[in-house]
C-alpha cells in the first residue's frame, strides 16, 4: 500500500510539471549557444514570442556541447476568438 501511495505522489508531481513544458522546447548543439537557441526556437508556433532562455554548457575532453531551453508566450489575442 505504501508503494502505491508513493507512486501516486510521484505521478502527481509529474503531472503538475507538465503544463510548464507546453510552451517550451529544448535543443542541443555542438556549434554554439546561438545554434541551440535557433533550433529550439524553430519549434515555437508562429506569432509567439520568446519569454525566457536558459542554456547549459557541457565540456568534456576539450569539446563543448550546448543545451538550451526556450520558453515562449502566446501571441497577443490568441485564443480570444
Amino acid at each position: 500500500m505504501r508503494c502505491a501511495a508513493l507512486s501516486a505522489l510521484a505521478a502527481l508531481g509529474l503531472l503538475q510539471g507538465t503544463p510548464a513544458l507546453a510552451g517550451s522546447a529544448t535543443a542541443g548543439s555542438i556549434m554554439s549557444k546561438q545554434a541551440a537557441i535557433a533550433i529550439a526556437t524553430s519549434s515555437m508556433p508562429a506569432g509567439n514570442s520568446v519569454s525566457r532562455v536558459q542554456c547549459t554548457t557541457m565540456v568534456r575532453d576539450l569539446s563543448a556541447r550546448y543545451r538550451c531551453t526556450v520558453w515562449w508566450s502566446p501571441a497577443a489575442g490568441e485564443g480570444d476568438g
